[in-house]
């Protein structure tokens, strides 16, 4: 029986598929084209064909970079199922195709170039600990509907004057290269440290600490400056409720200090997230943090899609954007909390980025 080049790439296919299986490759053909039945011996010669030539067809002369057709194809193809990690230029060098028709043959096939994502690492025992959170607060919030929006998420973040900017979102139009640049490093970096909490719909602060962050200094930010904010919310806000509020915050050092676990007990008695809280806030877990998963990355976007001009331009920047968020931007932030806690059980505590 004859069959069509589409037909060969298919067999091709289910060959690296089943783990360079004849047997396997042909029953998975014969189940879609059960009225063109193969052998698996027809699946072995047509796979030492094209490993020899790396043409499912007869081997012909062709040009150092081949026009694209059908046994082309069937050569990049090939390659990429022998190894996906191979870029446009190794593809090309290997399949002996232009770059540019490899582009255009994966494409053709609905290949995509996926990007590895970047994770925070876990050890051993941070799975259990990271389910035991999840489970805790998806049964709270059950019972409590309004907890969400009870609970202030807290973190802080360091902004360099001579942060990265995303040039992808930079373009300066002339009829001649201006040759333009923008400094980036400096022996002498100028940086803000923010702390900034989301409750409700309100963004608490963004507020600027002075040095570098220790024990005292964040218990003296907590009690002079961030629960003045919060009471002020609560006389403010009816949806807030004084004796559901929640406190959170991550292991940071300086989190952890008995002064500090003082406070928030005598403060948020009981009702507290943290290390060694009430509930347990799981180590390294900023895929668990709105402020990690949202609010530092979408303000680094905006306050250094331009350079900033000194100091306190970048100072005021951050303000501004804070207070450009709306409740229903901060609404969806909460909802991706309560969607997280639950792709992050559905994989029994490990990394779910993935899921999103």
């Amino acid at each position: 029986m004859v069959y069509t080049t589409a037909e060969r790439i298919e067999i091709v296919r289910f060959y690296f598929q089943n783990n360079d299986c004849a047997r396997a490759a042909a029953r998975a053909f014969n189940e879609i084209h059960p009225d063109k039945f193969i052998r698996h011996q027809y699946v072995i010669k047509l796979m030492q064909k094209f490993m020899e030539t790396g043409s499912v067809t007869n081997k012909k002369h062709q040009p150092e970079r081949p026009i694209i057709n059908e046994p082309v194809e069937v050569a990049v193809l090939g390659h990429v199922a022998m190894d996906n990690n191979q870029s446009l230029n190794q593809l090309s060098q290997t399949s002996g195709v232009s770059k540019s028709s490899v582009w255009r043959i994966l494409k053709k096939h609905k290949f995509h170039p996926y990007k590895i994502k970047l994770v925070q690492e876990l050890n051993e025992d941070d799975n259990d600990r990271r389910l035991e959170f999840c489970e805790i607060m998806s049964n709270n919030l059950l019972n409590n509907v309004n907890l969400l929006y009870n609970i202030c998420f807290s973190d802080e973040c360091t902004f360099s004057l001579n942060g990265e900017v995303n040039r992808h979102n930079c373009r300066y139009w002339s009829d001649t290269n201006p040759h333009l640049f923008r400094e980036t490093h400096t022996q002498y970096p100028q940086k803000l440290n923010v702390w900034a909490g989301i409750l409700g719909d309100h963004i608490v602060g963004p507020f600027f600490i002075d040095g570098n962050l220790n024990g005292a200094i964040y218990l003296e930010l907590l009690e002079t400056t961030v629960d003045p904010r919060i009471t002020e919310l609560l006389e403010n806000d009816e949806n807030l409720l004084e004796n559901e509020l929640v406190f959170q915050l991550d292991g940071a050092p300086p989190h952890y200090v008995v002064p500090v676990r003082e406070f928030l007990n005598n403060r948020f008695p009981g009702r507290w997230i943290g290390r060694r809280g009430p509930i347990e806030w799981p180590a390294r877990s900023p895929d668990l943090s709105p402020l990690d998963y949202f609010l530092w990355g979408h303000l680094k976007s905006k306050v250094y899609a331009t350079q900033p001009a000194n100091i306190e331009d970048l100072r005021q920047r951050i303000i501004e954007e804070c207070r450009q968020l709306t409740p229903q931007v901060l609404a969806n932030v909460r909802a991706l909390f309560e969607s997280r806690l639950y792709h992050c059980m559905e994989v029994n505590g490990s990394h779910f980025e993935q899921l999103l």
